[in-house]
């Protein structure tokens, strides 16, 4: 029990080095890989919902249940 209950604390080594790191907020830690993920599905539904808009303006879109 004695590794359990006389641990150093670390806390202040790490929040130095959180706090150095010039990354946004946003992107430290897993951050990042959600933020690219959503990104990237922003991205897949803009890209798709923009195609279908001009599919609709030039006429040539598949109406439903033809």
């Amino acid at each position: 029990m004695e590794g359990i209950f006389n641990r150093p604390n670390n806390i202040r080594a790490k929040q130095i080095a959180y706090q150095a790191d010039k990354a946004p907020v946003y992107l430290k830690g897993n951050g990042k890989i959600w933020f690219r993920a959503y990104l990237g599905l922003f991205a897949v539904s803009f890209i798709g919902s923009n195609f279908q808009l001009i599919q609709y303006i030039r006429g040539k879109a598949k109406k439903i249940g033809e």
